[in-house]
């Protein structure tokens, strides 16, 4: 029980550190989000400013305080661009700016123009056309990517109008349709006529549909922040196994329901590559020098790995360990290890090309395979696991690669893993032509001799 607890325990930190940089994430996306909006706001502003400009029917001082009236929302945008740029209490001021922002709107459609000789009534004012000037401020909030923003916003809309509601309902004269004694739709219709008569449905249609669009932006903004996690969790998960799997490889993991760790057997081939001679090779090069040497080999090796279905199991200094075969068999693992083999020799060659021109020392490479049965599966501890293959073929793979140096070939083979090429039909392989006779090798740890293969050629390879 104590060891599952702990199993438990190491989950929920990584779900929580995973939960903490996707926060980080998401506050820096809506702090861009609410930058954008409030430049859009303000191009969205300029707009109605030409509107009133051109559809205003006021004259003199009246027609420039319809004007300011927009240039107001202009400029309360440009100061949320800069707050927001400016990193300025972003967590508090977003809501605080949406709370003006509708006030400010509602005080617009509510309160007359001091300059104009005609009062507007307040059926007109109340009028559900320019109620829909709240649905821009609605916008600017989904941008965010906030969710509570949004529904904070359909509610700040939602007291708004209530407030303009309450405010023309003390004015005299005003009345209802709860204030006529016949509630027919004909009295209804007679008393639209009067430009003092508010219906109150018309107010709930607007509260109402104010928090449906809330509620349901807020949904899809949920919606989108959930897909961007997944996404993100599942491209971070593709790049960690990018970096040990070939790319079809990673492709099935990444849809697969189940981990990787249950232990099991499988026949799969090994390959141990090695530097030869490496520390004498580095003994006068600088640090920087042996670390891009290392960088090169490792890359040139690498690719060879994922362009032939193998699996990098780790790399070791410099050496590294593939496999072929993980974490699904197939008919050509064999194979595809003896081409990876034949691939980083001449992938080596080219580079040792390059270098001699450029007077540097030359990278000679020791590599051993082996095929047979070994033990795949996870091992480590909760908190760092690592994919790997145990066996004794991995020991003889890692005693045919030390073999190269004393048998003058670049490539050793177990006569285990030409034996399965050939039983899996693939004898035509031009891998396998660059092979010359085998010979019998006594190998540490072994009590009898193994029989192995070396490439042709060695000398000039």
């Amino acid at each position: 029980m104590k060891r599952k607890s702990g199993r438990t325990s190491v989950a929920q930190t990584d779900q929580s550190r995973l939960h903490e940089r996707n926060t980080t994430s998401f506050e820096e996306a809506e702090r861009r989000g609410l930058m954008l909006a409030a430049q859009v706001r303000m191009i969205a502003m300029s707009v109605i400013i030409v509107w009133v400009a051109v559809d205003s029917p006021n004259a003199g001082i009246s027609y420039y305080y319809d004007v300011s009236q927009v240039a107001v929302f202009a400029v309360l945008g440009a100061v949320q661009w800069l707050c927001f740029r400016q990193k300025f209490f972003v967590h508090t001021l977003k809501y605080i700016f949406v709370f003006l922002d509708c006030a400010l709107l509602a005080a617009v459609f509510t309160f007359p123009d001091p300059f104009d000789v005609v009062q507007i009534p307040p059926a007109v004012r109340m009028d559900g056309s320019t109620y829909s000037y709240f649905f821009i401020l609605l916008m600017q909030a989904t941008f965010s990517l906030r969710p509570s923003l949004v529904i904070w916003c359909g509610i700040c809309m939602a007291l708004a109008r209530t407030g303009m509601l309450l405010w023309f309902l003390n004015q005299p004269d005003v009345f209802t349709n709860q204030d006529l004694q016949n509630q027919s739709v004909e009295s209804i219709l007679a008393a639209r006529a009067d430009p003092n008569f508010l219906y109150l449905g018309f107010w709930a249609i607007d509260i109402m549909v104010s928090l449906l669009v809330a509620v349901g932006l807020s949904v899809v903004v949920r919606r989108s922040r959930h897909l961007v996690e997944r996404r993100t969790v599942a491209e971070r998960s593709r790049a960690n196994l990018a970096r040990y799997f070939s790319p079809n490889v990673v492709d099935h993991l990444s849809t697969a329901q189940d981990a990787l760790g249950g232990a099991r057997e499988q026949k799969v081939a090994v390959l141990f590559a090695d530097i030869m001679g490496f520390t004498k090779m580095c003994e006068h090069e600088p640090p920087e020098a042996v670390i891009q040497i290392l960088r090169e080999y490792h890359n040139r090796l690498g690719e060879a790995v994922f362009a032939n279905n193998g699996t990098l199991d780790k790399y070791m200094g410099d050496g590294l360990m593939a496999s072929f075969g993980t974490p699904d068999q197939t008919p050509n693992d064999a194979t595809n290890a003896l081409q990876c083999a034949i691939d980083m020799i001449a992938s080596l060659e080219v580079w040792n090309s390059e270098r001699r021109a450029r007077n540097q020392n030359e990278v000679r490479v020791g590599i051993g395979l082996s095929y047979g049965t070994v033990v795949v599966g996870d091992i480590g501890n909760e908190r760092r696991l690592e994919y790997s293959v145990i066996g004794d073929v991995v020991n003889v793979a890692s005693r045919l690669e030390k073999l190269t140096r004393t048998m003058n070939s670049p490539l050793v083979v177990s006569d285990d893993l030409v034996s399965e090429i050939v039983a899996k039909e693939n004898a035509s392989t031009a891998a396998l032509f660059r092979l010359g006779s085998n010979t019998s090798v006594q190998v540490k740890g072994r009590s009898g001799p193994v029989s192995v293969w070396t490439l042709q050629n060695a000398a000039t390879n």
